[in-house]
């Protein structure tokens, strides 16, 4: 898998508009002919935000704190895709500088953890409930998929199609509410299976094959956020929940279908630990771009020392790393940073990166 690039969204929280920017992966990383330097070497380079490849905006005003979604989408996560607070879908390939319309979603999905497996997207929601009895199309997990259209009576022709999916089986156990106690707290793929931990819960596997649930057991995965398999070097890699969401971390969950409990193998925590005091990590994002290679990106807040509520600054830092195996690194896998490039938006503006 190669990204050609990495794709940000800024919101102007006034306008309730976005603008989708897209910087080149290729310019995080040092020419081949280069090395890279130990991750304690963080040398920032200043840089503009890039020109805007199209905006959007919030249809209506009616849900004020509902936010667009943009996630990444197509079997290289070249694409982008979006949804409104409607259900409107919308495709940007930035590779063609093209935007297609999708079928809409079955319902509203507020707050989703977006799951790519080859080149179909699913979707579930972080506080998972129930199908309603008043509105029964509302879904907490379903998928997008390029094939047949689900049985129905009206129509059923091949193209991209939602497919309503199970919800996990302990949202029918008794006295379960959907709550931030019971929130998913990361998700992965493992093989054909979307494995996904709730706090207190444990972990379940679904089977994308026979859209079948299984417990696979009552701890959680060792990451707060998404997780992604990385080929090269047999590992899982994402962010530990040491300091929540923040320390790149790699796991090797093949022994958890074996029935072990899953544990960290290595964990980097020297990119952050060289950053000022000031800096405060607001949330972080980890993307594979290239075999061995990843953008980590965090989005800083800086409080004002007179009024410590009061955000000064804020501003994203991207950074280039890049993976090996060794049998002298810390846990079999070497970790060297290339560049880094710091990125600064206005207080009235949030930038996301489409991970």
């Amino acid at each position: 898998m190669k990204r050609q690039f990495v794709n940000l969204v800024l919101e102007t929280c006034k306008s309730r508009s976005y603008t989708v920017r897209c910087i080149k992966s290729s310019s995080l990383f040092q020419p081949k002919k280069q090395n890279g330097c130990p991750l304690s070497l963080l040398k920032l380079e200043e840089a503009e935000l890039p020109k805007s490849a199209f905006s959007l905006g919030v249809s209506t005003p009616m849900q004020v704190n509902w936010d667009m979604q943009f996630m990444p989408f197509g079997y290289n996560r070249d694409k982008i895709l979006s949804t409104d607070q409607q259900g409107n879908v919308l495709v940007y390939d930035t590779c063609q500088n093209q935007i297609c319309s999708m079928p809409k979603l079955r319902g509203l999905m507020e707050n989703s953890f977006p799951i790519n497996l080859g080149d179909a997207l699913y979707l579930i929601e972080r506080r998972p409930d129930k199908p309603h009895k008043i509105l029964p199309y509302q879904p907490c997990f379903q998928a997008l998929i390029n094939g047949k259209s689900p049985a129905g009576p009206v129509v059923d022709y091949p193209g991209w199609h939602w497919h309503t999916l199970p919800p996990p089986p302990y949202v029918e156990a008794p006295g379960y509410k959907p709550s931030c106690t019971y929130k998913i707290r990361s998700c992965t793929v493992v093989r054909n299976k979307i494995w996904i931990s709730a706090s207190g819960i444990g972990t379940y596997s679904f089977n994308t094959d026979s859209h079948e649930w299984s417990y696979v057991g009552s701890w959680e995965l060792p990451f707060r956020g998404p997780a992604e398999f990385v080929p090269e070097l047999g590992r899982w890699l994402g962010f530990s929940t040491v300091r929540e969401n923040q320390y790149v971390c790699a796991s090797d969950l093949s022994t958890a279908e074996d029935g072990a409990v899953p544990a960290l193998c290595c964990e980097w925590k020297q990119e952050l630990d060289a950053n000022p005091d000031k800096w405060q990590v607001v949330t972080s994002y980890l993307v594979r771009v290239d075999y061995g290679r990843f953008c980590v990106a965090r989005l800083y807040d800086v409080y004002d020392d007179d009024e410590p509520a009061l955000v000064r600054e804020n501003f994203a830092v991207l950074t280039g790393l890049e993976a090996g195996l060794s049998d002298i690194a810390d846990g079999g896998i070497q970790m060297v940073k290339h560049k880094s490039i710091r990125l600064n938006f206005d207080c009235h503006q949030r930038l996301h990166l489409v991970s």
